[in-house]
């Protein structure tokens, strides 16, 4: 391609000034065909004074890195056609496994030997060409997608017309293939307007059917929101030109099942108008019948649909903890999987240099077991915690989806009781609760909602005050020993009556005064159950269970009671004097019932109106148990010895 061929028709459609009118009016003048006044405005509005030069030069290796494979396949027609002492070939597919050597630009570079000009054009070249390509090019040139300028500047050299009328809303969205068929030869100008503005309406039509969800139709925690809007911003400036694409921070969702992970990639890329590309790492051995070659071209095959996207594109790698960490693996089974993990690796940082505004996430259940190089900085480096939401996020996504149609003591109420309700279930519930007040002609109320919230779970009065008794037992031994108690429910979840969160602030190093603290509180329960309601009952076989354990581990792996011996060594027949282990473990336990016993009987008035609140209110928060007991913790001394309970088990045996 000549130098001056560019010069001529770039200083022809400076010079020519024409009026608006039909296409025969203008029919002397040299007219172009769309593919080629495309091609050629594409081209020159990327080449400086000094690129030019090159081109005339003899024996350059030049690259043109286009946006997308379409403008690639343009600029390959209209370059060949333009000079023919070129060699100019356009690749954007990647090698396939098998194929000949000789592809993406090897066999062109031969000709640099007998002093042609050889232009290779891709949309990645940087994934697509031979690295000798790359290496041994004079010069990278980047096309930029046609923008509005360029586009009224095709429909002048095509129709010959002044170009009215034509604004960015008409092109967006559109690409080189929607130009040349909306800018036809024999049409007027404001015809081909007409066509542009046609097609973009219809693609976006398009693109909004395939949406599914937006961030403004999620119900979202606080942690989740922040980042997903300071990211949906990031991504926006990015797609503008204001930001580098390495601005954008690669992140792994991480939470329990059913917390909406997967929707919220889905919706980020939704609201920011981008590609969303899915994959996890089942599928990939699910398409690939588990070979190890296989596995890692069905992974290709995601990495090359984000690399060669035509558009901005967020790419989610969901279960990616089934990729196993490699430090944690056996001989055997890092020399199947390093393959894997490595090229996984190396397919991300080739993403991150590839200067495309792509977001990559990944989503896991279980964080803690992700190989350490896919989430240290420049990869998965973000952690974005989508856990459920605590009771402020609840009382926050309440009062959200219901305005001010119930008064702030009520969503209080209904944030209580929505224990590990996802924000998904919450809207749900909301938006219920409103169709049904509407249905039924009148305004929202507290019972609406709580209805779906808890629904009656068909329990007599009788066997809710019991279940009430049995969980304010255990709440105010705990408080009555110092424990901290953040929630005391009634609810029933499965076969769960009702619990008490309670716990320590740091579990990890229990001395043995804890453990007793621990114990007791378990007993409270019964206790309460014994000493004020009408004796033990079956409820209390978790808390029992749950007692013992600990008991037994302080006692045989703890070294709290005396021997160090650990369970290994100890013969559970003969554990100290000829005192069995049970007798021991029944003594205890017997001493913390005891205990608890006398914190029920003491504080039953405290037990009473606690019961009555919990019938009231069904969940009762740290905070306003405080209200109801109002009293401070008082901790109590348990003088115990293993001498004093071993000399008490061998006078009971």
């Amino acid at each position: 391609m000549s130098l001056s061929t560019l010069n001529r028709k770039s200083r022809k459609d400076t010079n020519d000034k024409t009026s608006a009118g039909s296409a025969s009016d203008t029919a002397p003048r040299e007219l172009e065909r769309p593919g080629e006044a495309l091609g050629r405005l594409l081209l020159d509005r990327a080449l400086t004074p000094k690129l030019r030069r090159l081109f005339k030069s003899a024996a350059k290796l030049i690259i043109i890195k286009t946006k997308d494979e379409a403008t690639a396949r343009l600029l390959d027609t209209y370059i060949a056609a333009e000079d023919h002492n070129v060699v100019v070939e356009a690749y954007c597919e990647p090698p396939r496994p098998g194929k000949s050597q000789d592809l993406n630009g090897r066999h062109e570079l031969a000709k640099l030997q007998w002093g042609r000009t050889v232009i290779l054009i891709s949309p990645d070249p940087e994934r697509i060409l031979v690295p000798e390509a790359l290496v041994g090019a004079d010069v990278i040139i980047t096309v930029a997608p046609p923008n509005l300028a360029v586009v009224r500047q095709t429909i002048q050299a095509v129709t010959g017309q002044s170009v009215r009328g034509l604004h960015r809303a008409d092109i967006e969205g559109l690409g080189v293939e929607n130009f040349v068929t909306a800018i036809r030869p024999l049409l007027s100008a404001r015809e081909c307007v007409f066509n542009l503005r046609r097609a973009s309406k219809t693609l976006r039509k398009d693109v909004g059917a395939g949406t599914t969800v937006t961030l403004w139709d999620l119900a979202m925690t606080r942690s989740v929101s922040a980042w997903a809007l300071e990211t949906l911003e990031l991504m926006g400036k990015v797609e503008e030109g204001k930001l580098k694409s390495a601005s954008l921070i690669h992140a792994c969702l991480e939470g329990p099942p059913g917390t909406g992970k997967t929707t919220l990639a889905e919706a980020l890329a939704g609201s920011a108008g981008w590609t969303f590309v899915r994959t996890s790492v089942g599928e990939w051995f699910a398409s690939s019948g588990g070979h190890l070659g296989d596995v890692i071209r069905a992974a290709r095959r995601f990495f090359d649909e984000i690399a060669l996207a035509t558009t901005p594109v967020v790419g989610l790698i969901d279960e990616i903890d089934s990729l196993p960490n490699r430090a944690a693996m056996d001989e055997k089974d890092s020399q199947w999987w390093t393959p894997v993990v490595t090229f996984v690796l190396t397919e991300i940082d080739k993403l991150r240099h590839a200067g495309k505004p792509i977001l990559l996430l990944g989503a896991t259940n279980h964080f803690e077991k992700l190989d350490g190089a896919l989430i240290r900085p420049g990869r998965l480096e973000r952690r974005v915690p989508v856990l459920l939401p605590d009771a402020m996020d609840r009382q926050r996504l309440f009062a959200c989806f219901l305005g001010d149609r119930l008064p702030v003591s009520a969503v209080v109420q209904l944030a209580r009781l929505a224990i590990g309700a996802s924000p998904a279930r919450i809207k749900s519930w909301c938006e219920t609760a409103l169709a049904q007040a509407q249905k039924a002609g009148r305004p929202l109320v507290l019972r609406d909602v709580l209805d779906l919230v808890a629904p009656p779970d068909g329990r007599s009065p009788h066997k809710d005050r019991a279940v009430a008794l049995h969980e304010a037992g255990h709440a105010v031994v705990a408080i009555e020993l110092g424990l901290p108690v953040h929630e005391v429910s009634i609810l029933g979840i499965g076969e769960i009556g009702g619990y008490v969160k309670s716990g320590d602030t740091d579990t990890s190093l229990l001395t043995r005064e804890q453990i007793e603290r621990v114990g007791t509180m378990m007993l409270g329960g019964r206790a309460a159950d014994e000493a004020l309601g009408s004796g033990g009952h079956a409820g209390a076989a978790a808390d029992l269970e749950s007692v013992n354990s600990l008991l037994r581990a302080a006692i045989l792996d703890f070294g709290l009671y005396g021997s160090l011996r650990t369970a290994k060594n100890t013969d559970h027949r003969d554990f100290k004097n000829g005192v069995p282990l049970a007798i021991v473990i029944d003594i205890e336990l017997n001493r913390c019932l005891k205990r608890a016993t006398d914190i029920v009987i003491r504080r039953q008035t405290d037990i009473a109106r606690l019961v009555d609140a919990l019938l009231d209110e069904r969940v009762i928060t740290g905070e306003r148990l405080d209200e109801i007991l109002d009293a401070e913790s008082v901790q109590a001394d348990l003088p115990s010895d293993l001498d004093q309970t071993l000399a008490l088990a061998e006078a009971s045996s």
